[in-house]
């Protein structure tokens, strides 16, 4: 069952190895590392895909859904740490836990941007052959 989630053709396997989710074959943002793709010009887009040359902005104003999906992401990681930080630093004062959970949220958003475009859009195109 866990292996046939992860194989070609699963959205899950679109998603983590950033991959166009209709044909899975190039890569759906120019380079895997989040970082890379936010901070430093690499002269590429997220347009379309060189493959199968599906146009990854289906409508004006689609990656606006993609807010949400990043919004859940943030609320999810700060849930995580605020958790973690409550569970093996109980004696860590509240505003120090704000600050924490601050930085990771800055430090994670490339992160959370990077996979919350790749969820929305797989919510809505499947694999095709």
């Amino acid at each position: 069952m866990i292996k046939k989630i992860f194989t070609k053709g699963s959205k899950l396997y679109s998603i983590i190895n950033n991959v166009c989710p209709r044909c899975q074959l190039s890569e759906f943002w120019p380079k895997n590392n989040p970082y890379k793709n936010i901070f430093v010009k690499n002269g590429g887009d997220i347009g379309h895909c060189k493959n199968c040359n599906l146009k990854y902005e289906i409508e004006v104003g689609f990656w606006y859904g993609a807010m949400y999906v990043s919004y859940f992401l943030s609320i999810l990681t700060a849930l995580i740490s605020w958790f973690f930080l409550s569970f093996f630093c109980n004696k860590i004062e509240l505003s120090s836990q704000y600050i924490i959970i601050s930085t990771i949220l800055i430090v994670s958003f490339p992160i959370i941007y990077f996979y919350s475009r790749l969820l929305w859009i797989n919510i809505y195109i499947s694999f095709r052959q």
